[in-house]
């Protein structure tokens, strides 16, 4: 099962006032992959391009009560839509919440899908403040997963709260383009010279077609350790976890093209939701990559477990895998688990998950701080001096017998008849 960028256009879109003046201003690329049910019970993934007849009715520039709004929708009767939301102080602005709805009765789209409707996915978006009167620009692939929804973003240039109808030249880079040391996507030359016929809110906008190349990546070494957390409903962190993180996965099954990536926390942005009843959830993205850790906790023993990884690569190579039916990292709850030694999860046949120097605790986090740990069989140095002495005393017992039995045999050698 792979997914990822697909070739789509740019879209460029401009949302103008009623004095005809550009308040929104947008050229980016964006993809959706959704994973969804069939009637037989099966997990299929449908991928739903941006194509170049959007429409964006229902953007609107903002006033007192309302945040400005972009929205764009797409599809045969544009069935499908996405939206931003923006919100501003008196020197910035950012993204506030991200749309994303889509008809999974659309067949063409979505064939033997099990259930129907119009779904809708909510997110909060992750954007940076951005001062008033510059650009955001982001190149790099950004994956947003949520609902079983991938959004992949790249080749962003956005501005909202525009000046005077006039796109800001002046532009604020996103962290992902000033600190990766990939190589940015190729693109077209960028201008914030609308297309000549973007209009008004209710009409077609328009799109520029544009290529990209995949960017490339050095062979990793050992993964630096990051440190995450996920803020419950209340503010507090319900989720605690320390780890260094390396993706092994390959995408045929006698591994010939296997790739190995590095998961940077100084890239990674953490996400996630906690219930205290049994479910947890850590959501690491780092620019095209994204893996997903669900915990689970087992009744009968008390005891939290990892059961499911999900792993999605948009960046150097599309690829997407995941096993809901896993067992490690087992600790009882309140606790922490550790293993500072390299620990190999096996998630599929074709993606492993190397850790270093982990401690996680899912669950009954208090004051924000680990619990006592539970460490893993590899770093339980307790056994290791028991284990010597017994060997030591079982050679030295086995060194008596052979003596024993020695001396046995000279002793009727010399007592025999002459």
């Amino acid at each position: 099962m792979t997914l990822g960028i697909l070739p789509c256009h740019s879209v460029n879109i401009t949302v103008r006032n009623s004095a005809d003046k550009i308040c929104i201003y947008a050229d980016m690329m964006i993809n959706f992959t959704v994973q969804y049910q069939t009637i037989t019970n099966k997990t299929r993934n449908a991928t739903l391009q941006v194509p170049d007849d959007v429409i964006t009715n229902g953007s609107f520039c903002g006033n007192e009560s309302s945040m400005p709004l972009l929205k764009i929708s797409f599809g045969k009767s544009y069935e499908h839509y996405w939206s931003i939301s923006f919100t501003n102080t008196t020197s910035s602005y950012k993204g506030h919440e991200l749309t994303f709805a889509y008809n999974i009765s659309d067949k063409d789209t979505f064939p033997d899908a099990k259930e129907e409707g119009i779904k809708v996915v909510l997110q909060n978006d992750t954007m940076d403040y951005v001062p008033l009167n510059e650009i955001y620009r982001c190149n790099s692939v950004d994956v947003i997963y949520v609902s079983e929804v991938f959004q992949i973003f790249w080749n962003v240039h956005l501005q909202a709260f525009v000046d005077n109808g006039t796109i800001s030249t002046k532009e604020f880079v996103c962290k992902a383009d000033i600190s990766s040391t990939t190589a940015a996507p190729t693109t077209a030359a960028h201008t914030t010279t609308p297309a000549a016929n973007t209009t008004t809110p209710a009409a077609n906008a328009t799109t520029v077609p544009v290529t990209t190349t995949a960017p490339t990546s050095s062979p990793p070494v050992k993964p630096d350790t990051g440190n995450y957390n996920v803020t419950g409903k209340g503010g507090d962190i319900c989720l605690l976890a320390t780890v260094g993180l390396q993706l092994s996965y390959s995408s045929s099954t006698n591994k010939t093209d296997t790739r190995i990536l590095n998961i940077n926390p100084n890239l990674t942005q953490a996400s996630g939701s906690c219930n205290e009843s049994g479910r947890a959830v850590l959501t690491l993205t780092d620019g095209g990559k994204f893996v997903e850790f669900t915990f689970a906790i087992n009744n009968s023993s008390n005891k939290f477990f990892l059961k499911e990884v999900k792993v999605n690569v948009t960046d150097p190579d599309p690829f997407s895998g995941g096993n809901d039916s896993l067992n490690y990292w087992q600790a009882s709850v309140g606790s922490s688990y550790m293993c500072n030694k390299e620990q190999r999860i096996v998630v599929t046949e074709n993606i492993t998950l190397s850790t270093f120097s982990l401690q996680v605790q899912p669950f009954s986090v208090t004051k924000g701080n680990f619990s006592k740990a539970q460490e893993c069989s590899m770093d339980d140095d307790s056994m290791l001096i028991p284990i010597i002495v017994g060997a030591a005393l079982a050679g030295l017992i086995l060194i008596v017998v052979i003596a024993y039995i020695i001396g046995r045999r000279r002793s009727y050698v010399g007592y025999q008849t002459l």
